[in-house]
């Protein structure tokens, strides 16, 4: 025979003696028990039963994918026997929430279920976050113990002594898992032992009321969702558990604070691992800390630890909410200067990221100045300069960005081993480069370029080596393609892209794209390029929707439409170029109007292109952003010629030639030559075109088949006369791109 005792832990000593005595029969009978915890016998078989599989939220999955999953073939079965319930795809993502949200135990799912005949799956979601108390429909003959999920639990509380019941009720102010130090120490504020810590974490494992798991050498525990809530129930009643948030919080800053002295030299991989995994408790700790009955200060304390987190995994958004409200705080409360301008400068940078450039970002920067200078901190003065430079250089006030960084570089003078320091280095040399300076730009970035490379190990040094190999690479190609080299620009953008994504810093990629490769791709003509880092951009977005570039992967996915025949494109452009104005995204602006009014102008809309070009000018002369001026003079002599007036755009050619000449922009320089040269052949004046186009396009070494390249090499075919048998002509070009 088989025989069962169904739930017997509450009388577990008797079913123990009683499994003795007939397990010392000989006979073929069995016994099967069902309990929270095992009987002890020596020749007990436990089989423990799990949760059931349940979809991961978020999931985009239809009905033939989720019923895979037991938890949700069981919530079905059962919703479909008590109210004939059909499943449809627009329920999965909510059926999905609540066999998650119910840890996939059975029980509980079935309550749920239920539920159907009287809610959608929708509302039920709704419900799930203020109550476990389902009661199943027609209960008669039930017991009471399985009427709801809470009396289920409470059933199995009431049977926990009075030590392992306290703690049971203190663990809830655990998010998630926890590791038994933290125990002790949230439990030692009511009155327990670290003994009655470890041996209670065990017996309430056994019990089937707290899970745990192997994470190396140590165990990790954890309560389901549905256990924490009615354990936080249980906590709030008892008085003895009074000061657990408090030391939740405390412990929480113990952790984090360890987190950033270990952030210098523990794997990173490892070290986001350990730390991301502690983001649950580190965001309940600070809801705590600064809410009605929490500790201001030791939020403060908290916010300025967290900081590393929230920088190394790119949480910008929480980042800050968190850090306005800890720093509104600190500036009422003792908080000594140097937390407030690393709270300050994170918040700048967190604000660098928000839809719109405002002022409260440029009140962060201006803060984090001052607070270190009060505090007589060299890094984070440079920190904060640096940091309201890249602010001044994107809301398009390129001579105050070089005034800061000048005052961060001569600070490098009394400390040239700064972290910072590389970083105040590589902003002045980028900054000078939009004021046209590339013969002072290019020396720094290149010299940055070769100091730091692709690491192959795993530590602190060489991710750090990782970052600024990227840094350095979307800035290093706006230049080199500027000075004639499209090529090796292009190679250096790919280089940080890919770097980016082998390290999984989505934020810095993000920049290199934007700043780099997809720039870079549109100016060389390379149209799958383009296509591949535009999608590469709009999938970063969907992880972390970083504001400041949806915009300009709008902008580069019309472009790619207009270079690709579609006329409706223009239109997006512009669109995309407003919302980057609005949003104060000025940096570069000009360019990117001078390209729509190239746009305009192949469609043969004059007036807007001459609209689109003025307004591009006068973002550069008011920006400072000498680098592009020369390329606003030519896409204006062409909008002027287009429009008859061949005598003002000869002159302005002539003006944006000697511009580009007098900062070393190569790239322009072919550009407007080839226009002129074109312009000359045009007006009968062949040899003199021929004398300006071909010393410039031998100065090329490269990029032989992008279209500036190949225009230039066909016009200067065109104009010069066949070679003789005898004759020393060469091509310039190579055969291959000639044909590109």
């Amino acid at each position: 025979m088989l025989l069962i005792l169904d739930n017997c832990e509450h009388v577990l000593p008797a079913a123990t003696i009683f499994a003795g005595k007939f397990l010392s029969d000989i006979s073929p009978s069995r016994l099967l028990a069902t309990s929270r915890e095992p009987l002890g016998t020596a020749t007990e078989h436990v089989v423990r039963l799990g949760s059931l599989p349940s979809p991961k939220p978020g999931l985009a999955l239809t009905v033939n994918q989720a019923v895979r999953f037991p938890a949700v073939q069981l919530f079905v079965r059962r919703a479909a026997e008590w109210s004939d319930y059909q499943f449809v795809d627009d329920d999965c993502e909510a059926v999905a929430s609540i066999c998650h949200s119910l840890d996939g135990l059975p029980l509980a799912i079935e309550l749920a279920a239920a539920q159907i005949g009287r809610f959608n799956p929708r509302e039920l979601v709704a419900m799930l976050d203020q109550k476990l108390a389902f009661r199943a429909p027609n209960a008669d003959g039930t017991p009471p113990r399985h009427e709801t999920l809470m009396a289920t639990i409470d059933w199995s509380f009431r049977l926990l002594p009075q030590k392992e019941a306290r703690l049971f009720a203190l663990l809830s102010v655990f998010s998630d898992a926890f590791e038994v130090e933290d125990a002790v120490f949230v439990a030692e504020a009511a009155g327990l032992t670290p003994v009655d810590v470890v041996t209670g974490l065990g017996s309430l494992v056994a019990k089937s009321l707290l899970s745990a798991q192997a994470r190396g050498a140590s165990l990790r525990y954890r309560l389901l969702d549905s256990t924490r809530r009615y354990a936080a129930e249980r906590r709030q009643a008892d008085p003895a558990c009074g000061q657990a948030l408090q030391r939740h919080a405390q412990r929480m800053l113990a952790l984090f604070e360890q987190s950033e002295e270990e952030w210098n030299w523990r794997e990173p991989a490892d070290w986001t691992e350990r730390y991301l995994g502690r983001i649950a408790d580190l965001r309940a700790a600070l809801s705590w800390a600064f809410g009605e009955q929490g500790d201001g200060v030791l939020g403060i304390r908290l916010a300025v630890a967290a900081i590393t987190l929230w920088s190394e995994t790119s949480i910008l958004s929480e980042a800050q909410t968190r850090l306005q409200d800890a720093l509104a705080l600190a500036t009422t409360v003792t908080c000594d200067d140097l937390s407030k301008a690393k709270l300050a400068c994170a918040l700048g940078w967190s604000l660098f990221y928000a839809r719109k450039m405002s002022n409260e970002n440029e009140v962060a920067w201006r803060d984090a100045i001052d607070f270190a200078r009060r505090a007589g901190n060299i890094e984070y003065q440079q920190r904060a300069l640096v940091g309201f430079a890249f602010y001044l250089l994107q809301i398009g006030e390129v001579a105050r960005a070089i005034a800061y960084l000048e005052e961060a570089t001569a600070l490098a003078d009394r400390d040239r081993d700064l972290t910072a320091t590389s970083e105040a280095d590589r902003a002045l040399a980028w900054a000078r480069a939009f004021a046209g300076e590339l013969s002072k730009s290019r020396p720094v970035l290149d010299r940055l370029a070769a100091t730091y490379s692709l690491a192959e190990g795993r530590s602190r040094k060489d991710a750090n080596e990782v970052y600024r190999f990227i840094t350095v690479r979307f800035n290093l190609p706006f230049v080199a393609w500027m000075q004639g080299q499209p090529d090796y620009a292009a190679r250096l953008a790919r280089d940080a892209v890919d770097a980016a994504d082998r390290s999984g810093h989505w934020v810095s990629q993000s920049n290199a794209l934007g700043l780099a490769a997809l720039p870079v791709a549109l100016e060389t003509g390379n149209l799958d390029a383009l296509e591949s880092f535009t999608m590469r951009l709009r999938r970063n977005l969907e992880r972390e929707r970083i504001s400041r570039w949806v915009a300009v992967e709008r902008y580069f996915t019309a472009c790619l439409r207009d270079l690709r025949g579609d006329p409706r494109a223009v239109d997006d452009m512009r669109a995309a170029i407003d919302e980057l104005i609005e949003c104060r995204f000025l940096m570069r602006i000009g360019s990117y109007l001078a390209t729509l009014a190239r746009a305009y102008l192949r469609q043969g809309r004059i007036a807007e292109a001459r609209e689109a070009i003025a307004r591009a000018i006068d973002h550069q002369e008011r920006q400072g952003e000498r680098w592009c001026r020369s390329e606003l003079q030519r896409v204006d002599a062409a909008i002027l010629l287009r429009a008859g007036e061949p005598l003002r755009a000869e002159k302005r050619l002539q003006q944006a030639l000697a511009e580009a000449r007098a900062i070393g922009a190569t790239t322009f320089a072919l550009r407007i030559s080839t226009d002129l040269a074109a312009h000359w052949i045009a007006t009968d004046r062949r040899p003199k075109a021929v004398r300006l186009l071909a010393p410039i396009l031998d100065e090329f070494t490269e990029g032989f088949e992008t279209p500036d390249l190949v225009a230039a090499s066909r016009l200067l075919q065109r104009m010069r006369p066949a070679p003789s048998s005898c004759g020393h002509y060469r091509s310039p070009v190579p055969v291959h791109a000639r044909g590109a």
